[in-house]
C-alpha cells in the first residue's frame, strides 16, 4: 500500500522535484569557489607564455576590466575568487597580440569554470 501511495503523481513529482533540487545544491556546494581556469594559445596551437588574460565584468551598460592574470610557461591562466556569474575573457601579450573576447556565462555565482583556450592572433608583419 505504501509503494502505491509513493507512484502516484502527486506524491511522485514533488518527491522528483525535491531530489533535483537537493542534487543541485549540494553540486553547487562542492563547485563553487570561484576559480576560472584556461590555457592561452597561438594561432599554431602553441602555448602563449607571459601573456596577459583579462576579465571583464559585466555591469549595466558595459563591461568594465574586474581582474588580470599572467600566463605561466604552459600558457594556463588561473583566476580565483570571482563572484560573478557573466563576464569576458580577452588575453593580450607582450608584442600587442590579443585574442578576440570570449563571452563567459555560468550556471551561478561563483561556478568553478574551465575555459577553452584563448587563441591569440598572428603577428602583424
Amino acid at each position: 500500500m505504501m509503494w502505491r501511495a509513493l507512484t502516484h503523481r502527486f506524491v511522485a513529482v514533488p518527491l522528483a522535484l525535491l531530489a533535483i533540487i537537493v542534487a543541485w545544491n549540494v553540486y553547487i556546494a562542492f563547485n563553487d569557489h570561484g576559480l576560472i581556469e584556461g590555457e592561452v594559445r597561438d594561432q599554431a596551437g602553441a602555448p602563449v607564455a607571459g601573456a596577459t588574460v583579462i576579465f571583464f565584468e559585466r555591469n549595466f551598460v558595459y563591461y568594465e576590466e574586474k581582474q588580470r592574470a599572467t600566463t605561466d610557461a604552459q600558457g594556463v591562466y588561473r583566476f580565483t575568487d570571482m563572484k560573478t556569474h557573466v563576464g569576458q575573457l580577452e588575453a593580450r601579450t607582450a608584442d600587442g597580440r590579443k585574442s578576440p573576447r570570449r563571452q563567459l556565462r555560468l550556471w551561478f555565482r561563483s561556478q568553478d569554470t574551465e575555459v577553452p583556450p584563448l587563441v591569440v592572433e598572428a603577428p602583424r608583419a
